[in-house]
């Protein structure tokens, strides 16, 4: 494989020296020579960047003959324009945004004229000759591929900028000159214009050609194998698994045994044939590794094969699947002449009842397994080889489970507010001469004040005797407030008029709050249900039978806790509060119960909070007694009406919080 290298590298060097022809430096003196005697000069040099790409125009008097050489370290261009004179400032151009950094210039010997591009990146360039101005176009990477521009040249970058440096000094594309004076590096005959090294001699520079055609031209079919892959089907395959060495076979008519001892001089394994193996064999390969061409062949034949060690053994599949029937057959047989063994296994964390359908599924036809719940014990009866895989199974599945320790807080709030007003009131008069009485009704009511003491009485309280000993006024409204709070009164008593007036009002406003903080701890995948309430007697007869039963009234909460991979836990989660209503008439002495509830599955964070539903419920009631008619006149009404409002409003809020408990 050397050997090969080193001809084809060889070859390579012979024809990139013929392709050169002979000593590059001959070569580029022989152009030097040729170039036109009437030198150029260069009069302007400008810099015009935007988002999408950076050019620098060269402008001169003569024709601009350039030589352009890409350097590293930093990453730069430099432009040589043999038979050229620089007419212009010594100057250095700030660039504006990537990939331009800044553009130097300045006479590198009496016939070169040099501009030097600093680059802030590999960035691909195109020179172009625009009558006669050079141009040379370079493309604006993608941001965040080549190094950023400062925030200031960034921001300049949006629009449109153009550079120049000219004779004058003072004009450039965009109309604002810039021109700064060349730093004193650049006026030394240094390297600092990016002098190219020294020149190799010619059998270097020969081979050098010659490696970099070789580089060349697998660069080239890097890039197409590239090409290639991006443009194959999105489903191909990824390359296969095979490595063993490539080789390539052209066979036809061929014995499959001779193809088989093939295999063995080139992989070095042992071939072993079945009986079996025949036919022949037409392949023509080329470059495919052996273990690929071995399948193959393989697939073909309906072969399979078996490597032990580097013993390759290779049969039909009919002998395989007769071996494969046969050692099964052998194992039954062998485990039925064995005698059984009965052994028990203690649980310490699994019930041993639940285990034992779990385990039944892997014994043998001739095992058994039974439980004791007293000891949580399993005793198993099987052949020895299966015992051992049993064990194995309960040493996984009897493991201690993680707790979870569950805080729910439960907060009942309950707002009420009533308002009750009314108005009693009652008159009584006579007309002049005594023909005519008027006042209220008795049966609605009769006011509290008493006449009398030496205060004049109408007619109409007048008592059976005729002595005004004291009797209250009948009232013609009566709708006083239920159970009054405040109230005002009004009275008038005259020998032909008397009047009572009563207004009696009543509020109350009430707040309460319960709070329930039950905790409880389960373990991963277990129940927990916690209870706070009252258990119901309900009476039933069947059949001449009397029976009670407890129906509850309760506060309860129900949660299984799952524990992920994550850490985090699943619950499933079941609330539901049930209370006395006594707002619903009793049937048979039995309440009517109300009940909110709510069930749901929640992801929670380890000591996280979660509510996990809320229920507000708000009762608003109005009542208004009124004399018909006038009870409902604006204003007025008011005298003739009593009103009662009641706003009563309850919230159930859930929380939950779930800790797993370490260890």
């Amino acid at each position: 494989m050397t050997t090969n290298w080193r001809a084809f590298r060889f070859g390579c060097l012979i024809l990139a020296g013929v392709a050169l022809g002979g000593n590059p430096a001959v070569v580029r003196g022989q152009e030097s020579a040729g170039a036109s005697t009437t030198a150029a000069v260069i009069s302007s040099v400008a810099i015009t960047q935007d988002p999408q790409r950076a050019a620098i125009r060269v402008e001169g008097a003569g024709k601009l003959d350039v030589h352009a050489v890409r350097m590293q370290n930093p990453e730069r261009l430099v432009l040589d324009f043999t038979g050229a004179r620089l007419n212009v400032q010594k100057t250095t151009i700030p660039g504006v945004s990537a990939p331009v950094r800044d553009v130097r210039m300045g006479q590198f010997r009496p016939d070169v004229a040099r501009v030097v591009i600093d680059l802030t990146g590999s960035a691909p360039y195109q020179i172009a000759h625009e009558g006669e101005a050079v141009v040379v176009y370079l493309a604006v990477a993608p941001e965040g591929s080549t190094p950023a521009a400062t925030p200031a040249k960034t921001a300049q970058a949006v629009k449109k900028i153009s550079y120049t440096a000219s004779a004058s000094g003072d004009k450039n594309s965009a109309g604002a000159a810039q021109h700064f004076p060349l730093p004193n590096e650049l006026t030394q005959p240094s390297a600092s214009l990016a002098t190219p090294e020294a020149k190799p001699t010619t059998e270097t520079a020969t081979q050098q050609a010659a490696e970099q055609a070789v580089q060349q031209a697998s660069n080239a079919a890097a890039t197409v194998a590239t090409q290639q892959a991006s443009n194959a089907p999105a489903n191909a395959q990824a390359p296969s698994r095979y490595t063993g060495e490539p080789i390539s076979v052209n066979l036809k008519d061929v014995d499959l045994k001779d193809f088989f001892r093939l295999i063995h001089e080139i992989s070095g394994l042992n071939v072993v044939l079945d009986p079996n193996v025949k036919g022949t064999l037409t392949i023509v390969l080329d470059e495919v590794p052996w273990d690929q061409a071995l399948d193959i062949v393989l697939l073909n034949n309906g072969l399979e094969k078996q490597l032990t060690g580097n013993v390759l053994r290779v049969a039909t599949r009919d002998t395989l699947k007769r071996e494969a029937d046969t050692a099964r057959d052998l194992q039954k047989a062998q485990a039925e002449a064995v005698a059984p063994v009965t052994v028990t296994r203690v649980l310490s964390y699994a019930k041993a009842a639940t285990m034992k359908d779990t385990l039944k599924k892997f014994l043998s036809a001739r095992g058994d397994i039974f439980s004791d719940d007293r000891s949580n014990q399993l005793v198993i009866r099987d052949i020895p080889s299966v015992i051992p895989t049993v064990d194995n199974l309960i040493r996984q599945l009897d493991r201690k489970s993680q707790q979870v320790e569950i805080e729910a807080r439960v907060i009942a709030a309950s707002r009420s507010f009533s308002q009750d007003i009314g108005v009693q009131w009652g008159f009584a008069g006579t007309t002049t001469g005594g023909r005519s009485v008027f006042g209220g009704v008795p049966g609605v009511g009769v006011s509290p004040t008493q006449t009398g003491a030496g205060l004049p009485q109408p007619p109409l309280i007048a008592t059976a005797t005729g002595t005004s000993s004291g009797s209250g006024l009948p009232f013609n409204v009566n709708l006083g407030a239920g159970v009054p709070t405040s109230g005002f009164y009004f009275g008038h008593r005259s020998p032909n008029f008397a009047v009572d007036l009563f207004i009696t009002a009543a509020e109350a406003k009430g707040v309460g709050k319960l709070l329930s903080k039950p905790k409880v701890i389960t373990q991963n995948n277990e129940k927990a249900t916690v209870k706070q309430g009252t258990k119901i007697p309900i009476q039933t007869t069947i059949n001449n039978t009397i029976s009670v039963q407890y129906i509850d009234a309760v506060l309860k909460l129900e949660v299984t806790p799952q524990i992920t991979a994550e850490g985090t836990v699943f619950m499933d989660v079941l609330v539901e509060n049930t209370q006395i209503d006594n707002g619903i008439p009793r049937v048979q002495g039995i309440p009517a119960l109300d009940t909110q509830s709510a069930e749901t599955k929640v992801l929670v964070a380890d000591g996280g909070t979660v509510v996990i539903g809320g229920i507000i419920v708000t009762q608003q009631q109005v009542d208004v007694t009124e004399v018909p008619i006038v009870g409902s006149l604006p204003v007025i009404g008011y005298l003739f009406r009593r009103t009662n409002v009641v706003v009563q409003s309850q919230e159930l809020l859930f929380f939950l919080t779930p800790r797993i408990i370490p260890g």
